[in-house]
């Protein structure tokens, strides 16, 4: 990856190429198209796994790990030792972590300091050191320890084509619209994203992570085909501020994904004056998405309450169409929908199937559960003709 978007930089990838990468194989690094843009980023091969394209690293031995108190281990993943401690992703500008990865499972229970580390596999990730808690050497006895750099992985840019890649690992992003200029024309597609998140907000308690973000200033978007897995937050979230000129999102459609173990299915979010009516739109039809709040995340996020849900709604600055439609959303933690500050102005959804387990909520922020659905449809105006089924 390194090799490709140094050919990028010196515009040696002429628009409308296409960079292939061999199935079956691990390509540490991110996909920085740039201004170049008109890309298409594929496999090739016949191996049965996709190219994996993964911000982790990897560190490589119990020998690369040094003591830093009791139950304390230290890991130095600066770019002076790739190849000493590590190897994978060197970003040119973060060594901060957002989760850690031994061998399957996932940890991000991330402290600040070290005196709050007092339970196995809790971090501190600062500078270019990562200190783990734990009883025995964190690589003892063959565990593989995996590393999630807080650089996003694709930056999507105007007519940019992202098909039948494995997108996984950071701290951050796993797949983004960039805010540095329109995004037009780009279709992310038979991918598997996740992975993701962790890493400090600008605030420095939030913590980041979504499988595709699609920020304002984006027009005929597609994703679709997609398996979205693993992330801190939204497996698929439209968000940002109300462009100055023209229309913050336009044609952007998220159809046929299949999402698990996140803590939202999707998200939208945005500041600033209202558009003229239907300007912006966006829908989610036909993705099938399972257990809301099952997230690597949901026990360690400082932001727990209704956040396990399918729909999750904050400011509604620019009051965008937004279709949701022919979805199935099965199982949640906490209620189908999380609304913050009311339900969209542009909301229609409808003809979904909800299932869910009698005691959770269809809104967190209301009262109804689901033998209450009729009662809770009428009032909101969501669902008249969606279908409720119950869980065990």
């Amino acid at each position: 990856m390194a090799r490709v978007n140094a050919a990028l930089a010196a515009s040696a990838i002429p628009p409308g190429s296409t960079v292939r990468l061999r199935r079956g194989r691990r390509h540490p690094g991110v996909i920085r198209p740039g201004a170049v843009g008109a890309l298409r980023f594929a496999s090739w091969g016949d191996e049965p796994e996709p190219p994996v394209v993964t911000s982790y690293k990897y560190v490589q031995s119990a020998a690369c790990w040094t003591r830093a108190g009791d139950d304390l281990w230290s890991v130095d993943i600066s770019a002076a030792n790739v190849g000493r401690t590590h190897h994978g992703y060197v970003s040119p500008w973060t060594t901060e972590v957002g989760f850690l990865k031994v061998d399957s499972t996932f940890h991000g229970d991330r402290k600040t300091d070290l005196a709050a580390l007092e339970r196995d596999w809790q971090f501190r990730s600062r500078g270019s050191l990562v200190t783990v808690r734990c009883a025995t050497n964190p690589s003892a006895g063959g565990r593989r320890v995996w590393l999630a750099v807080a650089d996003p992985i694709v930056e999507v840019r105007s007519r940019l084509v992202i098909q039948d890649l494995a997108v996984i690992g950071t701290g951050r992003n796993a797949v983004q619209t960039t805010s540095a200029s329109r995004t037009e024309g780009a279709v992310v597609r038979d991918c598997v994203i996740g992975e993701a998140g962790g890493a400090l907000a600008s605030d420095g308690v939030s913590r980041m992570g979504n499988g595709v973000q699609v920020w304002s200033g984006a027009s005929g978007v597609l994703v679709s085909g997609n398996t979205i897995v693993d992330c801190w937050d939204s497996a698929m979230t439209i968000q940002g501020p109300g462009v100055s000129k023209g229309v913050s999102w336009s044609d952007v459609e998220f159809t046929g994904n299949t999402v698990e173990r996140t803590m939202q299915t999707f998200e939208y979010w945005s500041t600033g004056g209202a558009e003229s009516p239907g300007s912006s739109t966006c829908s989610v039809r036909g993705n099938r998405a399972y257990d809301a709040g099952s997230s690597w995340s949901a026990a360690v996020r400082p932001d727990k309450a209704g956040k396990g849900s399918h729909l999750l709604f904050y400011v509604d600055g620019v009051r965008p169409t937004l279709t949701v439609r022919g979805n199935v959303f099965s199982g949640a933690a906490h209620a189908y929908l999380y609304a913050h500050d009311g339900v969209p102005a542009g909301l229609n959804s409808n003809e979904n199937t909800i299932a869910l387990a009698d005691s959770v909520r269809l809104q967190w922020q209301r009262a109804e559960r689901l033998p209450e659905y009729r009662a809770w449809s009428a009032a909101t105006g969501l669902e008249h003709r969606s279908t409720f089924m119950s869980l065990p």
